[in-house]
């Protein structure tokens, strides 16, 4: 059976306010992808109602530093209210999103994740003697390798979207700015 050992469980990034979807997730993907990680996307669904729209999206990028670890990384956004607007940057009009954007953020390392040292009893008592003995240095590692990544992370998307809420925000209101 595969042990999974949970790093980081629901790191809470909340938001609200104007902000440029696409470009959230663009970053979050280029992020992963610098660090090496395989690209999952479990969930992807929107529902339309009269407040606003709310999509869904489960982001789990995953890497496997050997065949025995698996890095992942759980990201659960969930954005509700939301409505377009058409807001002027420097002269050129853009597309963003103004609503309520929440995202939790979980980290796991799962070792034996194809379950190859199940079959007997023998070889999962070698397993468990090479966990706690032989391999405990590179399960350190790795642990504390998924936890960084998970926190750079959540410091990343923390600082995209403030970057976003000071620099379309005037002192005297979003109202000359915004057209519906």
């Amino acid at each position: 059976m595969t042990e999974i050992k949970y790093l980081v469980d629901g790191k809470e990034v909340q938001y609200e306010g104007l902000f440029d979807m696409t470009g959230l997730f663009k970053t979050i993907d280029e992020f992963f992808r610098e660090r090496g990680y395989d690209r999952l996307e479990t969930r992807n669904y929107e529902e339309v109602y009269e407040t606003g729209r709310q999509i869904t999206i489960e982001l789990m990028p995953y890497k496997k530093p050997n065949d025995y670890m698996k890095m992942q990384i759980r990201i659960y956004a969930f954005f509700k209210n939301l409505k377009e607007r058409v807001v002027e940057v420097d002269g050129v009009k853009r597309k963003m999103m103004h609503g309520r954007a929440e995202l939790w953020f979980d980290a796991n390392l799962m070792t034996d994740f194809e379950q190859r040292w199940e079959n007997r009893v023998l070889l999962y008592f070698l397993r468990t003697i090479t966990d706690k003995f032989i391999k405990r240095s590179q399960t350190h590692l790795a642990e504390e390798l998924t936890i960084r990544d998970c926190w750079d992370c959540v410091d990343l998307v923390k600082s995209y979207l403030n970057m976003h809420r000071y620099s379309f925000a005037p002192a005297s209101g979003l109202s000359q700015y915004i057209s519906q």
